[in-house]
């Protein structure tokens, strides 16, 4: 598949596209971590710590990182150039993913305090 994705990106080269492949590819690696903690949760039956969303947050940031580089390479090998809005484009969409997976780790830590204050309530 990858082979597609690079014959299709070389035969049109504009920042546009990449960034947007780039977004997409954003979107699924995000899915995937946060499904990740909520498999965790189903498993452990609590959400991660917080030192543990930390270490996901640092590994999604990197991995997200690594593929914004190599998506900018890319560009770089088809155009001959770098591309600051790809660059710019790139960082905006790794702090947006970031921000959603932190979104929904607060999320899930917001309701696990409730059913904790709801089960002291009762027990009361």
């Amino acid at each position: 598949m990858l082979t597609t994705i690079t014959d299709f990106l070389h035969q049109r080269v504009y920042g546009k596209q990449y960034q947007d492949l780039f977004e997409q590819i954003s979107n699924t690696i995000t899915g995937e971590y946060i499904e990740d903690m909520y498999s965790y949760i189903e498993k452990n039956g609590t959400p991660p710590s917080f030192e543990e969303i930390m270490h996901k947050v640092k590994a999604l940031s990197t991995e997200l990182t690594m593929r914004a580089e190599w998506i900018r390479e890319n560009y770089k090998e088809g155009k001959g150039y770098r591309s600051i809005k790809l660059t710019t484009g790139c960082k905006r969409i790794i702090k947006k993913a970031v921000e959603e997976y932190m979104r929904q780790a607060k999320s899930v830590h917001a309701i696990k305090s409730q059913r904790d204050v709801m089960l002291l309530e009762m027990a009361i």
